[in-house]
């Protein structure tokens, strides 16, 4: 019987460094594997109305003063002034589940002195006054987007995108069609389809799959745009281009950004090269 037990353990062990020397190797598989499913579980959706995709978004609400990341009510109103009506906005749950405009809660430490719990959430409705900028609650930025009816908001998180969804589908309709969810997995498509909410983007940068599960998915399934990082903007295009439009992040050097545009992305995440 011990012998059995040795001998279970340490085949669990070689299976274990197994996978763990492998897994560079199994990644591209499981997410095929991964990819394919979702496609099969995906329900019908009706093709929604084609929609241009932006050329410049504003990253995180566009630079304020020289500051990137800020997603400030302040930012948007700069940039909105500049000519800027593409926002994306990064949106953090607290410890309580409510959505706040904020990129990452220790970097609002370490920048506005905003304070933490013991769990590293921010303790917004504490923000100290005087800081550079304040991080607004989702509801205070969702009213400068009602407020502004030419302004498209870009939805990116951390957290739960469901929960975001859902949290977002309480809004008035008019203002619904004018938010675009980044979504992450395949298999949240539907969920930001049958939300009333303009067409969504997927963004490459939280999964692995292989293009061409990508391919096959924007094939059969309406987006405004596919969202891909620089680094993968060739390879991208390589897969997708005449698919589906694509954007990448972040850019601020104008060479660099018109070389993109040469080799066929349609649009840029931007903090500094707004209109």
């Amino acid at each position: 019987m011990r012998r059995r037990a040795e001998l279970a353990l340490l085949s669990a062990v070689i299976a274990a460094i197994g996978v763990w020397a492998f897994h560079d190797r199994l990644r591209p598989v499981a997410w095929a594997v991964r990819g394919a499913l979702e496609l099969i579980a995906l329900p019908d959706v009706p093709a929604s109305a084609p929609s241009a995709p932006p050329t410049h978004v504003a990253h995180a609400g566009g630079a304020l003063r020289g500051m990137h990341y800020t997603n400030a009510l302040d930012a948007l109103e700069q940039n909105y002034a500049l000519g800027a009506r593409w926002f994306e906005i990064d949106l953090l749950r607290t410890a309580d589940g409510t959505f706040w405009a904020v990129h990452d809660w220790r970097e609002a430490h370490e920048r506005l002195g905003l304070p933490l719990d013991g769990r590293g959430f921010g303790l917004p409705r504490q923000q100290p006054p005087g800081a550079l900028f304040r991080v607004p609650p989702i509801e205070e930025a969702l009213a400068w987007f009602a407020a502004h009816p030419e302004a498209r908001l870009i939805t990116d998180t951390k957290e739960d995108n469901a929960a975001l969804l859902r949290r977002l589908a309480s809004e008035p309709p008019g203002l619904r069609a004018r938010i675009h969810p980044q979504i992450y997995r395949i298999g949240e498509y539907a969920q930001a389809r049958a939300g009333g909410f303009g067409a969504p983007i997927f963004t490459t940068y939280r999964s692995h799959y292989p293009w061409w599960i990508l391919r096959r998915f924007v094939r059969g399934h309406p987006l405004l745009a596919v969202t891909v990082t620089r680094g993968e903007a060739h390879d991208a295009c390589e897969a997708l281009c005449g698919n589906v439009p694509l954007l990448t992040h972040t850019v601020n050097d104008p060479s660099e950004a018109a070389a993109l545009v040469r080799a066929g992305i349609a649009g840029i995440y931007t903090d500094e090269l707004l209109p």
